[in-house]
């Protein structure tokens, strides 16, 4: 290969590289953006849950232990607040939105990322069916609004020393899944070990 086909080639490889790097950087921004949005909107989704009383929520604010999020209602008064928790579980870590009204007792809970084992700690996002066999096939039923999963749902009204793990039918503790008590315990622990550090941060201040 004489000198001007290796300047040649050497050009032409330069112009393919900052092609494909130009093009990789602008699909790497339209990708980010997108991914933005999508988390912004989760993340505004689980305030809605887990805060159902506010109108509306501040941007995250930084706490010495634990950020957090203020939840107000229409006259701005401040009715509950909002944080993020995580735990280790049987296969994956688990993370969750908590909310808690001024008084300490949780508003709701929200688990926002898991991998557990399918069927068993998935468990614990899984809405209760109310459309039968029959609706199904007739396409009848099921127009209500979509509910809720009873193990998230359970945490609601709870004060802090209930959050504790029972594997038989409660009314002030945190009634375990059926086959995945692991999950159910980090759940538990991440919504506690999350109130807990809030709650230690809010005396301090």
């Amino acid at each position: 290969m004489d000198k001007d086909s290796i300047i040649k080639f050497g050009l032409v490889l330069m112009v393919i590289c900052f092609v494909a790097g130009t093009a990789l950087a602008v699909t790497y921004r339209m990708t980010k953006s997108l991914v933005e949005e999508q988390y912004q909107a989760q993340q505004l989704n689980a305030l809605k849950v887990v805060l159902p009383q506010a109108a509306e929520f501040s941007e995250r604010k930084s706490g010495a232990e634990i950020d957090y999020y203020e939840g107000v209602d229409k006259e701005k008064k401040v009715v509950g607040y909002a944080f993020a928790g995580a735990a280790k579980g049987y296969s994956s870590t688990i993370k969750v939105m908590v909310g808690i009204d001024p008084e300490g007792t949780v508003t709701g809970i929200k688990i926002t990322e898991q991998k557990e084992t399918p069927g068993l700690g998935t468990k614990s996002v899984e809405v209760p069916v109310t459309q039968t066999f029959w609706e199904a096939i007739l396409g009848r039923g099921g127009s209500e609004k979509p509910g809720r999963p009873w193990f998230e749902e359970q945490f609601s009204g709870k004060e802090l020393k209930n959050l504790k793990v029972v594997t038989g039918k409660t009314d002030t503790e945190i009634h375990a899944l059926t086959g995945a008590t692991i999950t159910s315990k980090a759940v538990t622990k991440a919504v506690r070990e999350s109130i807990d550090k809030f709650l230690n941060q809010l005396k301090k201040n």
